[in-house]
This record gives structure tokens, sequence and C-alpha cells, in this order.
């Protein structure tokens, strides 16, 4: 099975937080095959992703940041590779890592042994994270798949720096991070006072404004990462330098539409229409209890059964337009029934528009989306 690289959603932080560490044992134990991604619960735009399969570890990468923490692996490891200057964004490392070793024809040994390294890498930084927002995707693997090593055989190499990573948690949390330089002069007094590192330390003050991560610090300066954020540890500490997520995520309000209908089936259909082309879907069984949710909940859109036991749409729908907050949500009437009487009661009652059933998923979504497109525009003129 092909990668789909895939970004985190702010929808991330409503699922609990859990031990990386405690997954990955898990599903290993279990021997289970699939793909792991977990994302940093304190800086969401960081995550990493671990491929594995009856026990078997077969690659980990991060989701995000190819340009920054490729180049520092290469040079600090392989010296001699050449990455292209840019790196697509919009591709997995693995991908691009295949195409590098079909273009330039590396042999087969030498490429394992770099999966293998990026691997250790990778887990250094997922088991470090004391909690995440877990995704297991059982039986996605990859392909052509080139490593397959036992977990020990990986960890074991690379156990104090883990250890190492896990201790520097509370200060800095990822190599994605971006120091800022806050107190130069506290700085420069600092960095003479870390010894062998605070050299390379004084020469960054012009990189600490360009808004650089510590994989980026640790390239400019040809240093082990682990050993910078080691010298950073106290500096930030003393407010001297301060940290930036890597990537500022704006959460996008995905539109709400709520369905009035008691037809499950109905419910079931509109839900797996809107909700994968980006909008959440309110459902409401009970007409008579559904004006006191639309007020509370105010949805940008209100899609509505005619016939319903206890109240039916038109009925609703006048209601609807009576509440002040309500009157400007358009308003969708689902029926069976196409006759021109029909269509006039519909209109009267105050709805916005007419959809015959049975319809479908395209017919809903592009009025869906017409209708909730019309609406924002409104808002923002007000």
């Amino acid at each position: 099975m092909t990668y789909t690289p895939s970004l985190p959603t702010p929808t991330q932080q409503d699922k609990p937080q859990i031990s990386p560490a405690k997954v990955l044992q898990k599903v290993i134990s279990e021997q289970r095959s699939g793909r792991i991604t977990i994302t940093d619960a304190r800086d969401p735009s960081i995550s990493w992703r671990v491929y594995l399969g009856g026990g078997q570890m077969h690659f980990a990468e991060s989701t995000m940041g190819h340009a920054e923490r490729l180049p520092y692996i290469f040079r600090k490891h392989l010296p001699d590779f050449q990455l292209v200057e840019s790196l697509p964004h919009n591709t997995s490392e693995y991908a691009l890592l295949c195409q590098y070793w079909q273009s330039q024809n590396l042999s087969l040994n030498f490429f394992r042994k770099l999966l293998a390294v990026l691997t250790q890498e990778a887990l250094m930084q997922f088991l470090a994270l004391p909690q995440g927002y877990l995704d297991f995707e059982p039986n996605v693997g990859l392909d052509p798949l080139l490593l397959s090593a036992p977990f020990r055989q990986l960890v074991l190499p690379v156990r104090d720096q883990i250890n190492q990573w896990s201790q520097l948690q509370s200060v800095i949390a990822s190599p994605f991070q971006r120091p800022r330089l806050e107190d130069p002069d506290q700085f420069l007094k600092l960095a003479w006072q870390e010894g062998s590192s605070g050299r390379h330390l004084q020469n960054m003050t012009n990189l600490l404004e360009q808004n650089l991560c510590f994989y980026e610090l640790a390239t400019q300066a040809d240093m082990d990462v682990l050993a910078l954020v080691s010298a950073f540890a106290p500096i930030v500490q003393s407010g001297a330098v301060s940290l930036h997520p890597y990537q500022i995520i704006e959460e996008t309000v995905r539109p709400v539409v709520a369905c009035v209908d008691d037809s499950q089936t109905i419910q079931q259909f509109v839900k797996l229409s809107l909700e994968a082309e980006g909008f959440d879907v309110l459902q409401l069984m009970d007409p008579k209890q559904a004006l006191t949710v639309l007020i509370e909940q105010r949805p940008n859109l209100i899609l509505m059964d005619i016939e319903m036991p206890k109240m039916d749409g038109y009925e609703l729908c006048r209601m609807v337009r009576q509440v002040d907050m309500l009157k400007e949500i358009p308003v969708v009437m689902l029926t069976g029934r196409e006759g021109i009487i029909d269509r006039m009661r519909a209109r009267m009652s105050g709805c916005t528009a007419y959809l015959t059933k049975p319809f479908n998923p395209q017919e809903l979504l592009a009025l869906v989306q017409k209708l909730t497109a019309e609406g924002a525009a409104v808002a923002q003129q007000v």
C-alpha cells in the first residue's frame, strides 16, 4: 500500500492524550501492522510517524519539516550525499528518499543504512514525547518495503539520546521549535559559560533573528542537535531566549449544518455527504425539540424535512423565521413532494430552497456550499 501523507488537524485536540512509547510497545508486542502517527500535545504542528508490521520496524519519519530535518541528518551522517536545494512539502520523507535512491543509483545496502539512520533519529523524538494525540491506521504500509528490523536493534544504540531528549522535554520540547533572542547581553553571558558549545552559541545572535528551528541552527553551526539543545536549555530557562512553535496552525471553523429529520437513513446520508467536505452536521430527530437546539447552536444552514411527526416542516420553518437570531439562516426543505402547491407552501413558510427526494450527494453538497457561501458573504458585509 502506498504512502498517503496527511497533516494533523486542529480536531486532534479532541482526542485523549497517550504515551507514544506505551502505544508503540503494545503494537509491537501484538505484532500488528500499520502506521502510527503521534502529534505533539504541546505543539500540534509537529508530528511523527512510524510504520511497522509483524513486530518489525519498517520506517519512522516526521510528517513535516523535511527542509529542516533532512539537511541536518545528511550533513551529520552522510556529508557527501547532496540534497536538492528545495525540498517539497507535499510529499513524505520516504517517497522523497526513494526518488533519490532511484535517480542517483544508490546501492540497496547503502540506502537501507540511510533509512535506518533516519528511523533512529525519528524514534528518538517519537519515544521522548511524554504525551501525544494518536492515530493508528491498521494495514497501511510502505511501497516498496526496504527496511524491516527488530525494534531493539534500532533503539538500543540510541537509548542514551532518547533519555537525554526525555529529560529536556520540560524545557525544550522538540528540535523543530524556533528559539528567539530576547536578551542579547544575557545570552552572550550564559553562552560564554557553556564551554566548547558556548563558542558556537556566541556566533548565533544573527541566526536567532531569522526564525530558524534547532535543526537549522545545528546545521548552520555544524553541531549535534542534541548538544545544541542541551546548551540552550539553561539559556531558555533564564529568559534570554524564548521558544516558539514550528508553525502556527490557524484553526479553521467548519460550517455547521443542522439536519432536522426523523429518518435515521436521511441523517446518515447527510452526514456522510457533508462531513467529508468540511461541514459539521448537527443531527436533530425531534422537530419539537429542534428549535431550542437551533437557538443554542445557531448553525450556518438548516436542512428540514417537511413530513415529520408531532410537527411538520412548514410549522417549524415559520417558527424559525420568527426568532431574530435564526431568521437570516438559510433553510432548505427536504421532501418527496414535487407539486407546485407544496413548493408555494414551503416558500410561504420562509424556506430558502427546496430539494426533492431522492437527491444525490453532489446535489446536496452543491446547494449547501452555495447557500453557506452566500450567508458568509452577507455576514461579512454586516
